[in-house]
C-alpha cells in the first residue's frame, strides 16, 4: 500500500497536478467570452456538454504537455541536485511509463474529439494549439525564443473555446472579448515561461550550457549554495516591467470600450476596481521577483505563484459581467482551492508547489 501511494503521488507530481485546474479551464475562458454559454448565473443544460468537453480537453492537454516536458528534459534535469526529486529523475516513474502515459492521453484526446462534434474551424484551431504546444516542448531548451510557441498554445486554445462554444465558422464572427482574453493568455504564458520559468531554472541551465532569454539579456548567478546571488541587470528589469504594463493596459481595453465589448451590460466601477487591485498584486509580485537578490528557487516560485494567480483572475474579472456571480466564484475558487490544497498536501505549504 505504501508503494502504491508513493507511485500515485509521483504521478501527480509528474503531471504538476497543482496547476491542472488553470490549464483545464483555459479553453473555457474563450467559451465564457462569447455571450452564448450562460443565462444569468446558470448554464443551460444544452450548453453544459460544451463546457465539459472543453474542460476535458484542457485536462488532457495539461497532462500530455507536462509528461512530455519532463520526458524531453530528463537528461538536463538529472544534472541538477535541486531537481533530484522529480519523478523521472528520482526513478519513481520510468521513462517507459511516461511514454505510455503520453500515448494514453493522446488516445483519450482523440476519443473526446470523436464525440464532441467539432466543426472544421474548431478542429483547425485545436490542431494549431496542439502543434504549437508540442513544438515548445521539443525545442524549449534549444531555441532562445521557444516560449512563443507555448504562448501561442494559450491564445489558440482560448480562441478554440470561443469558436466551439457557438459553432462559429468564421473568425470574424468571434466576439472581440475572446481575442482580448486570448492575448492576455498569450502574454501570461510567455512571461511565465520565457522570463520567470527560465529565471527560476537559471542556475541549472547555465551549468548545463543552455542559453535562455534571461541569460541572453544579462541575468546571471554568482556563488554557490544558499548564498548564490541572482544578478539581474536594470535593462532586464525595465524590459520585463514594460511588457507587464502593456499586458495590463490590454486588460483595461474592454472597460474603455465597454459598449463594444459588453453591449453596455457592465458595472464599470466594480470592474475597474477589480482590475486595479489585480494590477497592483501582479506588479507588486513582479517587482519583488525582479529585485530579488539571492537565487532561492523556492522563494521565487512562491512569488511567481502570486503573480500567476493574479493574472488568471484578470481574465475572470473580464468575463464576470457575462457569467454571473455564482459562476465567477466557481472559476475563482475551483483553481485557487485546488492549488492551495494540493500544495498543502505535498509540501505542507499552501503557496509552495511540489515541483
Amino acid at each position: 500500500m505504501t508503494d502504491m501511494i508513493k507511485r500515485i503521488k509521483a504521478v501527480f507530481r509528474l503531471i504538476r497536478i497543482h496547476s491542472l485546474m488553470v490549464t483545464a479551464l483555459t479553453p473555457l475562458l474563450g467559451a465564457c467570452a462569447t455571450f452564448t454559454i450562460f443565462e444569468g448565473d446558470l448554464v443551460p443544460w444544452d450548453k453544459l456538454p460544451i463546457l465539459i468537453n472543453l474542460f476535458m480537453i484542457g485536462v488532457v492537454s495539461h497532462v500530455f504537455g507536462e509528461i512530455l516536458n519532463d520526458y524531453i528534459d530528463y537528461d538536463i534535469d538529472k544534472t541538477n541536485i535541486e531537481l533530484s526529486e522529480k519523478p523521472l529523475v528520482s526513478g519513481d516513474i520510468s521513462k517507459r511509463a511516461a511514454l505510455i502515459g503520453m500515448i494514453l492521453t493522446f488516445l483519450v484526446l482523440l476519443l473526446i474529439i470523436a464525440f464532441a462534434q467539432f466543426n472544421v474551424l474548431s478542429i483547425l484551431l485545436l490542431t494549431i494549439a496542439a502543434v504549437t504546444g508540442i513544438m515548445y516542448q521539443l525545442i524549449s531548451k534549444k531555441w532562445l525564443h521557444s516560449a512563443i510557441f507555448l504562448a501561442l498554445w494559450a491564445f489558440f486554445m482560448i480562441l478554440f473555446g470561443g469558436v466551439y462554444a457557438n459553432n462559429y465558422a468564421n473568425l470574424l464572427d468571434v466576439p472581440a472579448l475572446v481575442y482580448i482574453i486570448g492575448i492576455l493568455g498569450f502574454f501570461h504564458l510567455w512571461m511565465n515561461t520565457a522570463i520567470l520559468g527560465h529565471l527560476k531554472d537559471i542556475k541549472n541551465d547555465s551549468e548545463y550550457g543552455i542559453e535562455t532569454l534571461p541569460m541572453h539579456l544579462g541575468v546571471t548567478v554568482k556563488g554557490q549554495g544558499k548564498t548564490t546571488k541572482l544578478i539581474i541587470p536594470f535593462r532586464f528589469r525595465l524590459l520585463v516591467l514594460i511588457i507587464q504594463i502593456v499586458n495590463l493596459i490590454i486588460a483595461f481595453i474592454p472597460i474603455i470600450l465597454y459598449k463594444t465589448f459588453y453591449n453596455g451590460r457592465i458595472n464599470i466601477l466594480l470592474l475597474f476596481t477589480g482590475l486595479i487591485i489585480l494590477s497592483i498584486m501582479i506588479m507588486g509580485s513582479q517587482i519583488k521577483i525582479m529585485w530579488h537578490k539571492l537565487f532561492e528557487r523556492n522563494k521565487l516560485m512562491k512569488m511567481m505563484a502570486v503573480r500567476e494567480i493574479g493574472t488568471y483572475f484578470l481574465a475572470i474579472v473580464l468575463i464576470a459581467p457575462l457569467i454571473g456571480w455564482i459562476l465567477v466564484l466557481f472559476f475563482i475558487l475551483l483553481p485557487l482551492v485546488w492549488f492551495l490544497l494540493v500544495n498543502l498536501a505535498f509540501t505542507g505549504n499552501p503557496m509552495q508547489p511540489p515541483i
